[in-house]
């Protein structure tokens, strides 16, 4: 019995541990809803490959250039390819774009901010952080769909975001080689006024339902 008593002790020790662990943080990743927008502070340790950036804090933006970066996310099916659709409708930049000026305002240096947006569709999901000059987002599902571009097509292939003027692809070096990553944008903070003027119902047509 003697023996048995301070393994016990250890293994309630390492349990009560890993709770506190575990509530600290879930209190740091503060989440909240609005108009079908679900915002979550998150840490950037959460993030890959953002070794060498260097974040900007406070993060101020005005609403119509949020409005513009929104309107400026365009995606486009890989199997079948068509015109670009956008990733936000107007209206759905014009009704989140506040929501997003104040939340980005909110965010502490050391995290980003996590985001979905739910429409009858399905959810769209990304993340969103802010550097000196440029504005990366980074999309993970568009309407329900999950981003998929795997050239060797053990997973079938859905869509990719589409770059436009004042937008980059991030690219990510291994191995010497070179990889462009297709749902990740890197978006100058000043964006010139979106040229694509495809109507918004392309949205609703690039994908089925889920």
């Amino acid at each position: 019995m003697t023996v048995r008593h301070p393994l016990i002790a250890k293994i309630f020790c390492l349990s009560l541990i890993f709770s506190i662990g575990g509530c600290a943080l879930f209190k740091a990743e503060r989440t909240f809803s609005k108009s079908g927008l679900t915002v979550t502070f998150r840490s950037l340790n959460a993030l890959d490959d953002v070794q060498n950036i260097r974040f900007r804090y406070p993060i101020i933006l005005s609403e119509a250039n949020i409005r513009k970066h929104l309107l400026s996310l365009y995606y486009q099916d890989i199997i079948s390819p068509r015109q670009p659709g956008p990733v936000f409708s107007t209206r759905v930049a014009s009704k989140i774009a506040p929501l997003f000026k104040t939340a980005l305002k909110k965010v502490k240096p050391g995290k980003y901010l996590h985001f979905t947006y739910r429409a009858s569709r399905g959810l769209t999901e990304g993340q969103v952080f802010v550097t000196a000059k440029n504005i990366h987002w980074r999309i993970f599902k568009i309407n329900g769909v999950v981003f998929s571009n795997d050239p060797l097509r053990i997973r079938k292939p859905t869509w990719q975001l589409v770059r436009m003027h004042g937008q980059s692809y991030q690219k990510l070096r291994t191995g010497g080689f070179e990889k462009t990553i297709k749902n990740r944008l890197i978006a100058n903070i000043n964006l010139p006024t979106p040229k694509y003027k495809y109507p918004s119902r392309l949205t609703t047509k690039s994908f089925p339902r889920k």
